[in-house]
């Protein structure tokens, strides 16, 4: 090729020379900028947070007490540890409520070894609340509530709940037919058990095999004699058990008559202790009221309770505790005591 065709040639592809040149040496340029940045990550992920060692306690006076920080700081300058990759966007930073330096806004304790403060905690809009009601701003927007008032006790939709008992039950507090379960509104007044009529008054043995016993209804007044199988105002005779307890009387003791007559009502079984005043504690029950329309009831263990379309039996009466369960969804629950209720 002749010397002119050759300076034609590049004449005419000068443009694609220089355009290749150029980006060779910003690709160049790339690599080198990543090489660079892996490297330096891996050695700040290796020091990360580390501080130099110490030597032994010094006395510096109060004029070299600033040249001292200044030099601390140099040698151990910020290093935040582990950060999310980004190309050009920087990681979101907040101000130290301390020392007002940039720290990541998910950080707990200021990462400047000279300062560590801890942070306030980051509030979430599913949390806010605003007026402090324990309801959630985000929460009472969504139902058209007031983010700015305390309308916790209000009941915007007049079923009987509480915007707050709503929210707690995850119910709607706008639909009157979107409420927690009604248990939720029963409370324990008193628990108990409730008194027999009968009292045993004595036993007469007229053998071994004959004894009658002289049983009294504390209510009607009216006694009679009656022997094992016999019936007395719906209570029957089921059995007799002698037992006598030593007792002391000051300077001397004596047996004490402590026999038992077992009697029997409607599948239920009872105990009469001779010459017990008032009469034996029968079945356990228990005084509940119900907080929408106050209504109070008297209730025995395996008692049902009909409120609104939810029924509960009574499982468990014990001391001051009253056990329920839902006989649709078998949930239980403990009724809570009635905050009126005389101790």
């Amino acid at each position: 090729m002749r010397k002119d065709e050759i300076i034609a040639w590049l004449k005419a592809g000068y443009d694609k020379l220089l355009l290749v040149i150029v980006l060779g040496a910003i690709l160049s340029s790339l690599f080198i900028l990543i090489f660079s940045a892996v490297r330096e990550k891996k050695s700040l992920a290796a020091d990360q947070w580390l501080q130099p060692p110490l030597a032994g306690p010094k006395q510096v006076s109060r004029e070299m007490t600033a040249v001292y920080d200044a030099i601390e700081n140099i040698s151990a300058p910020f290093q935040i540890g582990g950060w999310s990759t980004r190309m050009v966007v920087a990681e979101l930073r907040v101000n130290c409520i301390k020392c007002g330096r940039p720290i990541p806004i998910n950080a707990e304790v200021c990462p400047f070894r000279n300062c560590k403060a801890q942070q306030p905690k980051i509030i979430s809009a599913g949390t806010k609340d605003t007026d402090f009601d324990g309801m959630p701003d985000e929460w009472e927007i969504r139902y058209d509530l007031g983010v700015n008032i305390d309308d916790a006790a209000q009941d915007a939709d007049s079923d009987g709940f509480s915007n707050l008992e709503e929210f707690n039950a995850g119910t709607n507090p706008k639909d009157e037919t979107s409420a927690p379960p009604p248990v939720t509104k029963l409370r324990l007044i008193k628990a108990g058990r409730i008194p027999l009529p009968l009292v045993f008054v004595a036993a007469s043995q007229q053998s071994s095999n004959d004894t009658s016993f002289l049983v009294k209804n504390a209510v009607t007044k009216q006694a009679k004699s009656v022997k094992i199988g016999d019936v007395f105002d719906g209570y029957k005779i089921t059995g007799y058990e002698q037992k006598t307890k030593k007792v002391n009387k000051g300077t001397f003791e004596i047996e004490e008559d402590v026999s038992v007559l077992k009697i029997s009502k409607d599948g239920k079984e009872f105990s009469l202790i001779i010459g017990a005043k008032g009469g034996a504690q029968g079945e356990p029950a228990a005084s509940l009221v119900y907080l929408i329309d106050n209504a109070k009831m008297l209730v025995k263990k395996g008692d049902v309770i009909s409120l609104r379309n939810y029924k509960y039996k009574v499982i468990d009466i014990i001391d001051q505790n009253v056990s329920v369960i839902d006989t649709q969804s078998g949930a239980e629950f403990t009724l809570k005591p009635y905050e009126g209720a005389t101790k």
